[in-house]
């Protein structure tokens, strides 16, 4: 875990903790510690938000991929502006400070809907086959069809994001799916 976009993730604070701060100082070195050791995989429950789009598909002109990933893999973050104090887990163990630091997020980012896998795994992979891929409205017309016909070689329905005054919606590419 590097960088994520919200500045106050992984950001747990000392609060008034007098007589427990050799206990806290060694608490929060290995959870600093622990930290670094995750990696973390963000998704989103919705594709119909033109912000993912401006801001994680390269303003609509990315793409979507649709996966199922088990509830148990899943982490639903919880978007609250209160800080996280190191004192609230020092009980509970280190497990739970890694999952609450990283599954946290200020009210700001709530449009995200975001569930995160949080794994020491290189890489999660899916059990599921990708369920449909959805383009940008903005995407090139070489790269629909070189994607039209990977998708079409693998059976993964193929669609195309578009945006109305309404929201956004999708229709399918011809010749896949």
């Amino acid at each position: 875990m590097r960088h994520l976009n919200d500045v106050r993730e992984a950001d747990i604070r000392v609060g008034n903790d007098r007589g427990k701060e050799a206990e806290l100082l060694q608490f929060g070195l290995s959870l600093r510690e622990a930290l670094a050791s995750y990696r973390v995989c963000s998704l989103s429950k919705t594709f119909n938000n033109q912000l993912l789009w401006a801001h994680y598909a390269s303003g609509h002109s990315g793409l979507a991929i649709e996966v199922d990933v088990p509830s148990a893999d899943a982490t639903e973050v919880m978007y609250d502006d209160d800080f996280i104090f190191l004192c609230d887990y020092i009980g509970r163990g280190m497990e739970a400070a890694v999952r609450a630091a990283l599954a946290k997020k200020d009210k700001v980012w709530k449009y995200e809907k975001e569930v995160r896998v949080i794994t020491r795994n290189l890489y999660y992979e899916v059990q599921e086959p990708i369920d449909r891929v959805i383009l940008g409205t903005r995407m090139s017309q070489f790269t629909i069809r070189a994607l039209a016909e990977i998708c079409s070689a693998q059976g993964i329905s193929l669609e195309r994001a578009v945006v109305a005054d309404w929201g956004i919606y999708t229709v399918g590419v011809p010749g896949c799916g």
